[in-house]
């Protein structure tokens, strides 16, 4: 009756999970149709986001602060990805000096090496109304000083433009010397107009933006389409063109003469007459240069006319997001950026579809002759399973492969953060239950009689309730530490990485105390658990287009049961001896040690990865990962090997290792959980108030991690009470916590988890 009532309540947990899951699928899916409906008409490569509005990050005092663009996430160009988009090609800026600033901009990011003053010499020497040019490798920059947009080098320019006769612009012819134009920025003369214009300020403003309205008449938007093969791409590509916004300046710090004819109202009425031109023609418009140049950290010089170099070299950034996203994205899986890019096919994803849908109705069909008592052609089960393995690859894609759903970047917000986490916790205890299994049944559950030893009373010290129940609690907390990006703060960092090498040692010690108990080394037993640990990190690849190293976690654990498995399996006839066992650890543990630090150790082994299996590991990624639990793996093991023995032999120690019996509390078992909570707090207080370098904490890391561990685990079972009752909602996720972990880098968060996925319905829309 009470194995019933278990499994009516461990299946309950499962059921509800699964149908969670199922739900999360649909809505999410809807969601983003709904979210398509809605906007795509409007903006279904989110460059208007980019284009009009965002924000910047928080202050933080580790972090420094980027502009956001909502719905959507921009990258900074760095040298070398600016030569793969404009290689063979050139950008052209024309325009007054708040141009000529991106110019500059574009010159540091191709040379970063150059001077400031060597850019004061070159105005210097050239004058500061000339026209100038920059060229590194095959990339060329050329600026025009033309702040009416009427000189005959910008005509020119505009003479190898010819203005679509279609929605579209028609590819351009050109001499094989002359590199093709990939980029134009012009500055709207509106500073010019209102500062030398007089009364007819507006006039001039009108006829330079008219000049160039031809060459807007087509939709932005429509030029990312043409992002399919690169060889095509860069030998005929559409020269797309940005109009800047008239700057509004910081009228506060301008000169006197200046503000004469600089004024807010002159500004306004330009602006105004920009925002009027037709819905084509102002997709070209980035109006969000004058938001970022408002910004009282980060604004202008002390003129109040020019912003400082770190906004020209974001309004530089906006641009190359805006040109190059779309082309880098289509033969570049794992480029951050999502303004301004277009929807990749997935043939795989549109395969899942339909077999989703026929595995769904097959289940349904099975269910319904299972429930007529007629034999199913598949077993439910079975059909269940292969509908949620199909579904999780079906959201994955939905929601990491697809522009439907944004992705935005995270920010730390450490009252958010602490919240969360404590809603967390709240939201456990409330589903606090007692096992069902009664103080005196010696076994979890019936079926593992034949594997125990006689007189067998364990595992008092952590059943596997109490394990999953950790496992998932840890668990949650590193879900929102990943989600709000805590890794920035270095002292949830700190307790995180404990969280890990709890893990762990969870599993070190689950391990040990299967295999001490069954002795059950069979090639079927190793198979079944590396299939578990590996089978999503193996799949997803296919799905998303990564790389298996690329869930590093799985990896990891994989490797250190093999370790187990493999000191376990030899002379495993002295396994229940724990001198000759200990012995056994000690001798991994170096041997461990050594395989992990030693040059040349492990890039052999990756190199030989790749050949057999194709797989692309980073070998000194790995090497920090492994080396920093690379003993907690073994204390697991001991401390099963030692509940394993005090439960054989029915001791009566200190702790209750073996026995799940009731054992009332005395002053012994009472001064160790005084010393184990001591022990955390001293651990806590060495760590958090004298280690201040995440370096310098990862150095001991391996060496001390056990100690907070193992007081936990002491102080979570010290009582009978607790050792009799659980948390079944961690319990339910501890179970799947590994599938969890590999899962947010594509459901949970977006980018291969590295940013927050949004459908923009908030987003100040």
């Amino acid at each position: 009756m009470c194995s019933m009532a278990r499994f009516r309540r461990a299946g309950s947990w499962t059921y509800f999970l699964t149908g969670f899951t199922m739900f999360t699928l649909g809505s999410t899916m809807l969601l983003g149709l709904y979210r398509n409906y809605l906007f795509v008409q409007d903006d279904p490569y989110r460059c208007r986001l980019l284009f009009h509005d965002g924000t910047w990050s928080p202050s933080a005092s580790s972090v420094i602060r980027k502009w956001e663009p909502k719905g959507c996430r921009m990258v900074e160009y760095s040298r070398d990805t600016i030569i793969d988009c404009m290689s063979g090609r050139k950008i052209i800026l024309a325009g007054d000096s708040t141009i000529r600033q991106i110019f500059f901009a574009a010159a540091r990011r191709l040379d970063p090496g150059l001077p400031k003053s060597e850019v004061k010499d070159v105005l210097a020497v050239n004058g500061k109304h000339e026209n100038l040019s920059f060229r590194v490798d095959d990339v060329e920059v050329e600026f025009i000083w033309d702040p009416w947009l009427n000189s005959t080098a910008l005509n020119n320019t505009f003479e190898d433009f010819h203005a679509p006769s279609t929605s579209f612009p028609e590819r351009t012819v050109r001499e094989e010397s002359e590199p093709p134009i990939a980029l134009s920025i012009l500055g709207a003369p509106g500073l010019w107009a209102a500062r030398y214009g007089g009364d007819d300020y507006l006039e001039i403003f009108k006829r330079g933006v008219d000049s160039v309205i031809l060459y807007l008449s087509y939709n932005f938007d429509e030029s990312i389409e043409s992002s399919t093969s690169k060889a095509d791409y860069f030998q005929a590509t559409a020269n797309q063109i940005l109009l800047a916004p008239v700057q509004v300046p910081e009228y506060n710090n301008l000169s006197l003469d200046r503000s004469k004819t600089i004024t807010p109202k002159r500004v306004h009425e330009m602006n105004d007459y920009l925002s009027q031109l037709s819905p084509h023609q102002l997709s070209h418009v980035p109006w969000v240069y004058n938001h970022i140049s408002s910004d009282p950290e980060e604004g202008f010089g002390a003129d109040g006319l020019h912003a400082s170099d770190s906004i020209a070299a974001l309004k530089l950034d906006i641009a190359l997001n805006a040109r190059c996203n779309a082309e880098i994205k289509a033969h570049k899986r794992s480029f951050k950026g999502t303004c301004c890019i277009g929807e990749s096919r997935n043939l795989l994803y549109e395969f899942a579809l339909i077999l989703w849908v026929v595995t769904m109705i097959f289940r349904s069909w099975s269910i319904c002759l299972f429930v007529m008592e007629r034999q199913p052609l598949l077993q439910v089960e079975l059909a269940r399973a292969g509908d949620i393995i199909v579904s999780t690859l079906v959201l994955c894609w939905f929601c990491d492969g697809r522009s439907v759903v944004g992705k935005v970047e995270r920010n730390y917000q450490q009252n958010e953060f602490i919240s969360v986490c404590l809603l967390w916790l709240v939201a456990s205890i409330l589903t606090l239950r007692k096992n069902c299994r009664s103080p005196g049944e010696p076994l979890l559950l019936a079926n593992e009689s034949k594997w125990n030893p006689p007189g067998y009373r364990g595992p008092g010290y952590l059943s596997r309730d109490h394990s999953d129940e950790i496992k998932g609690l840890m668990q949650g907390f590193i879900l929102l530490y990943h989600y709000h990006y805590a890794s920035q703060t270095l002292w949830v960092y700190k307790i995180i990485r404990l969280f890990i090498s709890g893990y762990l040692y969870l599993s070190g010690y689950g391990h040990t105390l299967y295999l001490m108990k069954t002795n059950n080394f069979s090639l079927k037993r190793i198979a079944a658990i590396l299939f578990r640990l590996n089978f999503l990190s193996a799949i997803l690849p296919y799905m998303m287009g990564t790389d298996y190293s690329s869930y590093y976690f799985a990896s990891v654990i994989t490797f250190w049961y093999i370790i187990l498995f493999g000191m376990l399996r030899f002379f495993r006839s002295y396994n229940q001896d724990l001198r000759w066992l200990i012995m056994k650890v000690v001798a991994t543990a170096i041997l461990t040690d050594w395989l992990t630090s030693a040059p040349g150790v492990l890039e052999t082994t990756v190199k030989a990865l790749h050949v057999v299996f194709g797989m692309s590991w980073n070998p000194e990624e790995m090497r920090f990962r492994l080396r920093l639990d690379r003993y907690i793996i073994f204390v697991g093991v001991v401390i099963a090997a030692l509940v394993h023995n005090a439960s054989a032999r029915r001791a009566r120690i200190i702790l209750p290792l073996g026995h799940a019996i009731s054992i009332r509390p005395h002053n012994s078992n009472v001064l160790v959980n005084i010393i184990c909570a001591a022990g955390i707090i001293v651990f806590l207080y060495l760590t958090q108030f004298n280690l201040h370098e995440k370096q310098q904490y990862n150095q001991i890391h391996p060496f001390v991690s056990w100690i907070p561990i193992l007081c936990f685990v002491v102080l979570r079972n010290s009582h009978h009470v607790a050792r009799h009752a659980y948390l079944a909602l961690p319990a339910a996720l501890g179970k799947i916590s590994l599938e969890t972990y590999v899962l947010q880098y594509h459901i949970w968060l977006g980018g291969d988890a590295t940013a927050k996925l949004t459908f923009g319905l908030w987003e100040g829309r």
